[in-house]
């Protein structure tokens, strides 16, 4: 099952970064990652994965310069032959004063897939992050010249939200994003949920719903994850 094949390699992969991290505790580069089990795989409102869980690894290489690549990864069900996405991105990072940028490129992959499908696709995104004491005012700006699935076409996706730390321990989260689509399917998805950490794990539970009509892919739901953070 390429599932299974998901895990090991993410193990042998974690396990790999995990001693070099120790071993190079002098050097410029810094190795970051997570594991998480997740209810359901929502992007952008959308299940990715048919309402069924996933499980999802990535990695990280972060240089102290701000620069910084790595993979992730997660398992898929289109109702197709693709069965893992695999996304690889490079980008730079910075906080001047109370805001922090982040600036991304990103290619989405979908090993084994009919390469008819034209399922893989470059983005390039801008994050923000505006801390006010215990808020932080966020958003995204991403835009893809030729977007997911044969329909292709540019698409941009806008998305403001805020985070509110109640405690040390928790925080309350909402976002609404705006798909803008070429092929004229446009729509919004928005969620609102709550993160529970104990460091190094961290729980968080959402509410998503989209304006989508006739899609049970995109219809509302709550959503459980589990993340591990090293």
């Amino acid at each position: 099952m390429r599932f299974s094949r998901l895990l090991a390699s993410t193990a042998v992969v974690a396990l790999m970064f995990a001693g070099a991290s120790a071993a190079q505790a002098e050097s410029p580069f810094t190795f970051t990652g997570s594991a998480a089990i997740t209810s359901d795989y929502v992007f952008r409102g959308v299940s990715q994965t048919q309402e069924d869980p996933a499980f999802q690894a990535g990695l990280t290489v972060n240089h102290e310069s701000g620069f910084f690549v790595g993979a992730w990864g997660s398992n898929v069900d289109f109702g197709t032959d693709a069965d893992v996405e695999l996304d690889v991105f490079g980008g730079y990072t910075n906080t001047v004063d109370n805001l922090t940028y982040t600036v991304t490129a990103l290619y989405y992959t979908y090993p084994g897939a009919d390469s008819d499908l034209k399922y893989n696709y470059f983005e390039a995104g801008l994050d923000l992050a505006y801390a006010i004491d215990k808020l932080t005012l966020t958003g995204k700006v991403y835009y893809s010249p030729k977007f997911f699935g044969t329909a292709g076409g540019n698409a941009w996706y806008l998305s403001p939200g805020f985070s509110f730390a109640v405690t040390d321990m928790i925080s309350i989260n909402s976002a609404i994003g705006f798909n803008e689509l070429e092929n004229g399917t446009d729509y919004k998805d928005w969620s609102a949920g709550v993160a529970l950490k104990f460091a190094p794990f961290t729980v968080d539970l959402k509410y998503i719903d989209t304006d989508v009509k006739g899609d049970k892919n995109a219809d509302s739901r709550f959503v459980a994850s589990l993340t591990y953070a090293f």
